[in-house]
C-alpha cells in the first residue's frame, strides 16, 4: 500500500521525458566500513556519486541535471553489495532553459567509474583519514542500464528501486527453529533460480547489517529535482515542453501494486488483500484468484 500510494504521489514530479538509469557500486572491500561507521559511508557514496555526475555535467556543459537517487545495501542473497541506483531525466537546465539529451547514455561508464572512483575515496578520507588505509581495487563499477522510455508504467518500474524492500514474503520458502530457507537469483550461474537455507542466527545477521542508521535517508533528490526547488523547475521545465505530460489513469482492482502473494495451498492461484474485517481487527480479508 506504501507503494501505491508513493507512485500517486511521484507521477505529479514525472518529466514527459525519458530516463537515464545509472548504479553505482562500492567494491566489497569497503564493506567493512559499514560495519562501524555506516553512516559515514552512505554518506559519502551519495556525495560522491552527484559529484561525478556533476563534473562531466559541466564538461559536456549540460546544465543542472536532476536526479534521484536511491540507496541498496544488499544482493539477492542478504550479503553485503552496496550500491545506489540514480534515475535522472534525460535533460538539463542550462540557464533556465530546459534541454533534452538525445543520446541513448549519458556519459561513457568507464570514465564515470574513474572519476567515482576519485570522487569517493577523496570523500572518504577528507570524513576520516583512517578510512584511506583500506585497501580497494583500481577498477570500479558503474553501470548504465537501457534508456527508459517515458510511458504511464514509468513511476511504476522506478519503484521497484525506490520501495523496495531487502526481501519479499513471497521469497520465503521455510521456516523452523533451526533454519530459514528462502528463494533467490544466482546471477554469477546464468540467472538461475535457487534455494538458500540458512540457521536462524546467519539468517538474521545478514538481514540486520541492511537496517539503515536512525534517521538515514535512503532516497534522495539532487539538482533541479532537490527538494528545496523541484516545484518552481518542474514548472520551469513544462512551460518549455513541446509535449504534455500523459493523464495518469485511475487505480483499479487489477492494479499489480495491490498487496498480493502467491496461494500458499495450490501454489497457481495469488491471494489479493482486500480488508481488516471490522469484526475482527486481527483478521485479514483476501480473495483468490487464477
Amino acid at each position: 500500500m506504501a507503494t501505491a500510494k508513493w507512485v500517486q504521489r511521484q507521477q505529479e514530479d514525472l518529466l514527459p521525458c525519458r530516463y537515464f538509469h545509472l548504479v553505482f557500486t562500492l567494491p566489497h572491500e569497503l564493506n567493512i566500513i559499514a560495519h562501524y561507521n555506516p553512516n559515514a559511508l552512505y554518506q559519502c557514496l551519495f556525495k560522491a556519486s552527484w559529484q561525478t555526475l556533476c563534473k562531466f555535467a559541466k564538461r559536456k556543459r549540460h546544465g543542472q541535471l536532476g536526479m534521484t537517487s536511491v540507496l541498496h545495501t544488499w544482493g539477492q542473497n542478504l550479503s553485503q553489495h552496496i550500491h545506489l541506483h540514480c534515475l535522472i531525466p534525460a535533460g538539463a537546465l542550462n540557464k533556465a532553459h530546459w534541454h533534452e539529451i538525445e543520446k541513448g547514455y549519458l556519459y561513457p561508464v568507464k570514465a564515470l567509474s574513474t572519476v567515482f572512483r576519485g570522487k569517493m575515496l577523496a570523500a572518504l578520507n577528507e570524513c576520516d583519514s583512517s578510512f584511506a588505509k583500506v585497501s580497494t581495487p583500481t577498477k570500479w563499477c558503474v553501470y548504465s542500464k537501457a534508456c527508459l522510455t517515458y510511458s504511464e508504467k514509468l513511476v511504476s518500474y522506478l519503484a521497484r528501486y525506490t520501495r523496495k524492500g531487502v526481501m519479499s514474503e513471497s521469497r520465503l520458502v521455510s521456516a523452523t527453529e533451526e533454519t530459514v530457507s528462502f528463494k533467490y537469483r544466482d546471477y554469477a550461474d546464468n540467472n538461475r533460480d535457487k534455494v538458500m537455507t540458512l540457521s536462524c542466527d546467519e539468517f538474521l545477521r545478514r538481514y540486520l547489517q541492511h537496517v539503515l542508521p536512525k534517521g538515514f535517508m535512503r532516497i534522495r533528490h539532487y539538482g533541479f529535482l532537490a527538494n528545496a526547488c523541484r516545484k518552481q523547475k518542474l514548472a520551469l521545465i513544462r512551460t518549455q515542453e513541446s509535449h504534455t505530460c500523459k493523464p495518469v489513469k485511475p487505480k483499479t482492482e487489477k492494479d499489480p501494486l495491490i498487496p498480493h502473494w502467491p496461494c500458499q495451498s495450490c501454489k497457481v492461484g495469488i491471494l489479493r488483500f482486500i480488508g481488516i474485517a471490522e469484526s475482527d481487527a486481527a483478521t485479514v480479508t483476501t480473495e483468490r484468484t487464477s
